[in-house]
């Protein structure tokens, strides 16, 4: 990153209400109470930092990792912490006395991820370990190994309201797990790289994610099928919220952005000039009840003295303002099919894809590589004055021995 400031102007419907200073390394992860009174940060300084976020002022400080902090999540009942660490355990905090009431310990890698369920009675945390564990925090012993990652787990989320636990990670899947019996259920598949975030809609019907490939896809909940891939961020999506009212999706990415989308549209409606992460971690909150987002500002490299700047922003949102917004970028929507033609060298592909797409017939060599041709293209009203362009693209592959003719019946009028 350069030492240039990236910071911009605030958009219309957003106001900076706090910044919180105070980590004196790395911020990995934010975390709102359940009751939206405190923000808890946890940092590579190895504390976590509770924040009053109407006064702005620190709270409280807990220490006792003695390694780099990755990640932090509230009891539903906001009297727990639950925190992750390189030194592969999680502790659980008495937020009232601030001390520690536990370490958990099992995993054999850094835990980068932690979630309560919806009532509190489990704990789940993923980790490079390639594992996501439930713990019975009654007792305090795990409940589950959930197994099935090829590679590091960097994020968990439970459904809100019911018994359903996703994770992802490093190997592009997104799982969704049953926590009564421990199996997975159902795999969603559609990223090209890493998932770096994953967070469910209020309403427990939408999952969205965010990848280090750039995009954000939305997946139906039920049928696990993919249901719109968001595009726009130049740079790894870090982190994905969705606000309290779900009526917006905030995404922050290490190309310096956070932006907001409605979701009834996906369009863009706001967008922040913020320095991301050169990490993979880096974190964005909606507040749990209020229009309020919390989101992290990584400062700016200083030869000599590292990230100066770095703070936790906490911005008041106009909704009617960003509902109202005209957005000063143009959404394009666009679908494309691909048909493929396949079969051995020199059998006419080439010829045949000539003609498909309307151009005159030319005898041609075998191919070597692809010919992509445009076999239709049309632009079709879908609604609320959008358009979207649909797109079949014919693709001629090279010749494939593998799809060679090996056996041919021939029928004839005796024989029907």
């Amino acid at each position: 990153m350069s030492g240039k400031s990236t910071k911009g102007t605030i958009p219309p419907g957003l106001t900076l209400r706090h910044t919180l200073q105070g980590h004196k390394d790395f911020i990995s992860r934010i975390a709102w109470s359940p009751d939206g009174q405190s923000l808890a940060s946890v940092s590579f300084d190895r504390t976590i930092k509770l924040w009053d976020t109407d006064g702005g002022e620190l709270r409280q400080t807990l220490e006792g990792h003695p390694l780099n902090i990755h990640c932090v999540a509230w009891s539903p009942d906001g009297r727990l912490l639950a925190s992750g660490s390189w030194d592969k355990t999680i502790r659980i905090w008495d937020v009232e006395t601030g001390k520690l009431r536990r370490t958990v310990t099992g995993h054999s890698g850094t835990v980068f991820s932690v979630a309560w369920s919806p009532d509190g009675h489990l704990l789940a945390s993923g980790s490079s370990d390639r594992t996501v564990r439930l713990w019975d925090l009654d007792s305090g012993q795990r409940r589950w190994t959930l197994e099935g990652h090829a590679n590091a787990v960097n994020c968990v989320a439970w459904a809100p309201h019911s018994q359903i636990l996703a994770s992802a990670g490093s190997d592009n899947m997104i799982r969704l797990w049953d926590p009564e019996t421990g199996r997975m259920f159902r795999a969603l598949r559609g990223h090209a790289r890493s998932v770096l975030s994953v967070v469910w809609a209020p309403d427990g019907l939408l999952l969205a994610s965010g990848s280090h490939e750039t995009t954000i896809r939305l997946w139906d909940a039920e049928t696990g099928q993919e249901v719109n891939v968001l595009e726009g961020h130049t740079g790894a999506v870090l982190s994905v919220s969705f606000s309290a009212d779900g009526r917006f999706l905030a995404s922050k990415s290490r190309d310096n952005t956070v932006r907001l989308w409605r979701s009834d549209t996906w369009e863009v409606v706001g967008q922040l000039d913020e320095p991301g992460s050169t990490r993979w971690l880096s974190a964005l909150t909606f507040h749990p009840h209020a229009p309020v987002l919390a989101t992290l500002d990584e400062g700016l490299w200083v030869r000599g003295s590292g990230y100066e700047g770095r703070a936790i922003r906490i911005w008041d949102l106009d909704l009617g303002a960003l509902l109202g917004a005209a957005s000063s970028w143009q959404t394009v929507y666009y679908t494309n099919a691909k048909v493929v033609l396949v079969g051995d060298s020199g059998v006419g592909k080439s010829g045949l894809g000539l003609v498909l797409t309307g151009q005159p017939f030319v005898p041609t060599l075998s191919t070597h590589g692809r010919h992509i041709w445009t076999f239709d293209s049309q632009e079709i009203e879908i609604g609320k004055g959008r358009k979207e362009t649909r797109e079949t693209l014919l693709w001629d592959l090279a010749g494939q021995p593998g799809y060679r003719l090996i056996h041919q019946l021939y029928l004839n009028e005796a024989c029907a």
